[in-house]
């Protein structure tokens, strides 16, 4: 069949990829991000000048923190008269967590291809435990967070990595065999790393080395922005007819996903809520529907698709897993990566429709509010219909090439 064979190939190509870590870069430098422009997660706003809320939150400080405003009211302003430009991230090639904007001065993990180093992609550099960019608020500590994050943690790291990029595969399978899922969970990679990173980091600020053991997290950007990586092989191997999933995201208001086969289309609905265990049972504060790019873990196979092998994260999430998901959500990936042989593959949006089965995320909960911040772990469940008209915008580009090629 034409599609299985594109997607085998196109999947042949993620297989091939051996994601590591050579360096961290300010997003102007990397990007060429030029000033009075921020990045987001998911797809882009029907209205740039509108963000929702939580992103809106994560704008502002970004504004306050780039000097482009002197408070917070002035921040509004430039969001609302277009004169800060808010862009989708994954259309340069960055993932980024939650409602985390992305700035000139924001420091990214850069990870590349050891087989194709000018293959490239980005996500957030962590800057610890604590009030956080990623979360949607504007906790004034944030500001100071980013600060130490770009003139403390980011050069100390630059100097680490330049003794040689670090494998993540290798920090992944460490991972995954002591109970993470590398996406609610990624305590023992980011443990591995810390002991990597410790002898490179020695006579750089103590506070480095703390940080790391205080964020049981800060694997997971890195981890990002390698899933991004090898799904955007099967992007570029050029398969028109390809249905593997390269991105599952939203921006607070809208959730999309692109196929390998249209990789710049995105296709949106109206995105619901993920659910989950809170952090403080007592907080009512309603959550915001789907934020952030890191579905691309899950996508990839892992996140939700690992949790059989985790724990700890499957416990917290007992509540709230459909029946059947340890069976039910292998049966819409393909094969495994050879490095990851527990697991489901990458996934498809063929068998999703195939099988009537919607996809899952293990996507935190913020707060809708934009001030509210972390609310808790969230699993997110994909409505299968963005899959299915995804679907029919491949059939339907096929068909109009047909005719193009072979006209009436």
């Amino acid at each position: 069949m034409r599609a299985d064979d594109a997607n085998a190939r196109a999947l042949s190509r993620v297989h091939a990829v051996r994601p590591q870590w050579p360096t961290v870069v300010a997003a102007r430098d990397a990007l060429g991000l030029p000033d009075f422009t921020l990045l987001h997660a998911g797809p882009r706003f029907d209205d740039p000048r509108e963000p929702s809320p939580s992103v809106r939150s994560s704008a502002i400080l970004c504004c306050l923190y780039e000097g482009w405003a002197k408070d917070e009211a002035h921040a509004e302003r430039l969001i609302a008269q277009g004169d800060v430009r808010l862009e989708s991230a994954q259309s340069y090639g960055v993932v980024t967590p939650l409602a985390a904007v992305i700035s000139p001065r924001t420091t990214l993990v850069e990870v590349n291809d050891a087989n194709d180093p000018a293959a490239r992609a980005w996500s957030l550099l962590g800057s610890g435990a604590g009030p956080q960019i990623r979360f949607g608020g504007r906790d004034p500590r944030i500001l100071e967070r980013m600060k130490w994050r770009d003139e403390v943690l980011a050069p100390a790291l630059d100097a680490a990595l330049a003794r040689g990029p670090l494998d993540l595969l290798a920090l992944a399978q460490t991972g995954l065999a002591d109970g993470d899922d590398l996406h609610a969970r990624t305590t023992a990679a980011t443990t591995a790393l810390r002991a990597l990173l410790a002898p490179r980091l020695a006579g750089a600020s103590t506070g480095i080395d703390a940080m790391l053991g205080e964020t049981p997290l800060f694997f997971l950007t890195l981890w990002m922005a390698a899933c991004a990586l090898m799904l955007a092989a099967a992007a570029r191997a050029g398969e028109a007819s390809s249905t593997l999933v390269v991105a599952l995201a939203g921006n607070g208001e809208r959730v999309g996903i692109r196929l390998a086969g249209a990789p710049s289309r995105w296709i949106t609905a109206r995105a619901r809520a993920p659910q989950g265990p809170r952090i403080d049972p007592q907080q009512r504060a309603q959550a915001a529907p789907l934020t952030g790019d890191s579905g691309v873990v899950d996508a990839a196979g892992f996140g939700a698709q690992a949790l059989a092998f985790a724990p700890e994260p499957a416990q917290a999430f007992a509540a709230f897993l459909p029946d059947g998901w340890r069976e039910r959500q292998a049966r819409i990936h393909t094969e495994p990566h050879p490095a990851f042989a527990r697991l489901p593959g990458v996934l498809d949006a063929a068998r999703v429709e195939r099988e009537g089965i919607a996809p899952l995320a293990a996507i935190a909960m913020i707060g809708g509010d934009g001030r509210a911040g972390l609310l808790g772990r969230g699993l997110y469940v994909a409505p299968p219909e963005l899959f299915a008209r995804a679907l029919k915008n491949l059939a339907d580009d096929a068909a109009a090439h047909v005719s193009r090629i072979n006209p009436s």
